[in-house]
């Protein structure tokens, strides 16, 4: 599946003029839109994309080709997205506007992320060899072995890897299934939640959840460190997608 890698590199507020693609910093919003809270607290920019930026990347037309999409996150706490109270600690928001009005807002500085510059290049990824994906091939263990030894099909441990779109590079096993049963009510962070009588019904679609943004444990550029060396993923389902609506994006960390 084709993916568009993110390299980020430190770079000054000042350097990036409105309407950037940037990881961290400042967001860069157009009037009347509120910076994003939680608990009365601005959240922290992860994200801005420009996706004229993105468009040229993205030959199958997954995301919409102008205006801007928006990451926020709430740093302090950190949720996991396992437990269904977590849905308010973070924040998708797709602006199809004249991005030539954006002007950066100011939030207190807890709030921020350091501002990197983006650079985007294309990436066939695949599936993690421990995925559900793989499990249904039903390969034999010779066959299994081979695929895991093969590159991109891990974890990228020590590697920073900030990614949108196609399949991630997962530290804990699947994400689908918890971002189904979360989104509908089930707490997933023990084994209630796989044992609650509804999770059979909702398993059917978890296979509609599939990876928007990934973005890495990054101390060096972005000044950020989830968990143990974690990632961060934002999952969204296909039909949403399709419709253009980020509403509905479910979040889930995972470290080592």
């Amino acid at each position: 599946m084709v993916s568009i890698r993110l390299k980020a590199a430190a770079a000054p507020e000042g350097d990036l003029k409105p309407g950037s693609s940037k990881l961290g910093g400042l967001p860069d919003l157009p009037e009347g839109m509120a910076w994003p809270e939680c608990n009365g607290v601005p959240m922290a920019l992860l994200a801005q994309l420009c996706l004229q930026d993105i468009a040229p990347y993205d030959p199958d037309e997954r995301l919409p080709k102008s205006g801007m999409l928006y990451f926020f996150y709430e740093n302090k706490e950190q949720k996991w997205g396992f437990d269904p109270k977590d849905r308010d600690h973070w924040k998708v928001i797709y602006y199809d506007g004249d991005l030539a009005v954006l002007r950066a807002a100011i939030p207190p500085k807890e709030s921020r992320f350091r501002a990197c510059r983006l650079t985007f290049s294309n990436e066939i990824t695949l599936p993690s060899w421990e995925s559900k994906d793989i499990e249904r091939l039903k390969l034999s263990r010779a066959e299994r072995d081979g695929y895991a030894a093969f590159p991109g099909t891990g974890c990228g441990e020590g590697e920073i890897i900030h990614r949108l779109l196609g399949h991630p590079e997962q530290i804990q096993g699947d994400m689908q299934l918890e971002c189904q049963c979360a989104f509908h009510g089930l707490y997933m962070g023990d084994p209630s939640g796989y044992d609650d009588p509804r999770r059979p019904a909702l398993e059917k679609g978890a296979d509609d959840w599939r990876l928007l943004l990934q973005i890495d444990s990054d101390e060096e550029n972005l000044g950020a460190m989830w968990g143990d060396c974690g990632r961060v993923y934002f999952w969204i389902r296909q039909e949403d997608l399709r419709k253009r609506d980020f509403g509905n994006v479910w979040l889930i960390l995972q470290c080592y």
